[in-house]
């Protein structure tokens, strides 16, 4: 299996003009070409090579995955252990999933369940209900309606264009009560719960009224029994109204896990160990793999500001917008440029709830290398060592 990231072209410049002050080899400054090919070196000779970081640009996620898959190795995301559940839940039993668009247009009636998912998502907020429903047969017009179950910011819809209001529940009791409105959606027999008496039929016959009803939710506030659940409410819905779910991620991990199921047919955590993508959210923890000792060779991502630390017993290769700090146990590092800022950048747009290109904010032709081509270039040089070596069998 091969992967090719979209749009990254490089060749390795000579050593002689090569800039020395993007990359090192045991802190001492060295051309692009001699980082590159210790960087496939080290992947090479390791039983089990780990990637992870905070892949935050689909280019470098590809390009990753190319590398993973011609070493053998694992590709996680650093941030993946926080959304595990949501990923596994939607493994596991699928969601019908909107985009915010939908949701904007034609949602009449909204429940949003557990902690504000707008936190941080402002833009996000807007996008959604700063008008009424505009299309629909059943919806264009009409006033929406919000209800937010267990509220942990009553002000937060005070904005929003529509009636809301709150139903109190204890954060711990969320996944109950959802079940409960399922039982109430089916006609089965329940008790009330958190609800006050008759709260939980109402709140059933609400959403089953709605011309199109969305439920909303911070994704990564519930663990898999409780996303299971949400998934189950909103498929429910859909054998007597419409309705959609959109849970809310922050950060780039989900992205991540979409571009990896495109690539591979498993959202990350994925392993090329035995050659063919394998699956496996425990198995394949980066975490684990180098505490464990299993990862003889670490490839860290460090697009962020602040995170060129690491603390490894194996062979660690840093892409970081920063220099190694001093003393530094890296063997090779590589000083990237900014996502998003030195360079264009496509990532997991919350708005859309698609990706979406964003043209680099502070272009500098000086800038370093992106991620995604000194992945490209490791992965190419992984691809010549293999064919040196297939020709020498």
């Amino acid at each position: 299996m091969t992967f090719r990231p979209a749009s990254v072209i490089c060749r390795l410049g000579t050593e002689s003009d090569d800039d020395l002050s993007t990359q090192w080899i045991d802190g001492r400054p060295v051309s692009t070409a001699e980082a590159v090919r210790a960087a496939a070196e080290h992947l090479a000779a390791s039983r089990l090579p780990v990637l992870t970081g905070d892949f935050n640009d689909i280019s470098a996620i590809r390009a990753g995955l190319r590398v993973a898959a011609l070493a053998g190795g694992v590709v996680d995301h650093e941030g993946l252990e926080a959304i595990r559940p949501a990923i596994e839940a939607i493994r596991d039993a699928g969601i019908v999933m909107g985009a915010p668009a939908e949701i904007r247009r034609r949602a009449d009636r909204v429940l949003v369940i557990g902690p504000d998912p707008f936190e941080g998502q402002d833009a996000l907020f807007e996008q959604i209900f700063a008008v009424a429903p505009d299309i629909g047969a059943r919806t264009k017009g009409k006033t929406r309606e919000i209800v937010w179950l267990g509220a942990s910011e009553p002000q937060r819809f005070a904005k929003a264009s529509g009636e809301a209001r709150s139903i109190g529940c204890p954060a711990a009791e969320l996944t109950e009560a959802v079940g409960i409105v399922r039982a109430a959606l089916a006609g089965r027999r329940f008790a009330d719960g958190p609800f006050e008496p008759g709260g939980a039929r109402a709140l059933a016959g609400w959403l089953v009224d709605a011309g199109f009803g969305a439920v909303v939710f911070k994704a990564d506030a519930f663990d898999a029994i409780g996303f299971e659940e949400i998934a189950g409410l909103v498929s429910d819905l859909n054998a007597r109204t419409r309705a959609t779910a959109l849970p809310v991620f922050a950060g780039s991990a989900f992205g991540s896990a979409q571009a990896a199921t495109w690539a591979t047919g498993f959202p990350m955590r994925v392993s090329f160990g035995r050659g063919a993508p394998d699956h496996d959210m425990e198995l394949f923890k980066a975490d684990r793999l180098i505490g464990s000792g299993e990862a003889e060779a670490v490839l860290l991502v460090a697009a962020g500001e602040g995170r060129a630390g690491v603390s490894s017993d194996a062979a660690t290769i840093l892409l970081s917008t920063e220099e190694p700090p001093a003393g530094s146990s890296v063997k090779v590092a590589f000083r990237i440029g900014r996502p998003g800022v030195d360079h264009d950048q496509v990532a997991l747009e919350p708005r859309f709830g698609s990706f979406v290109a964003h043209a680099a904010s502070a272009p500098d032709p000086d800038a370093p290398s992106s991620a995604a081509l000194i992945l490209s270039m490791i992965a190419d040089h992984l691809a010549e060592m293999a064919a040196e070596k297939g020709a020498a069998a």
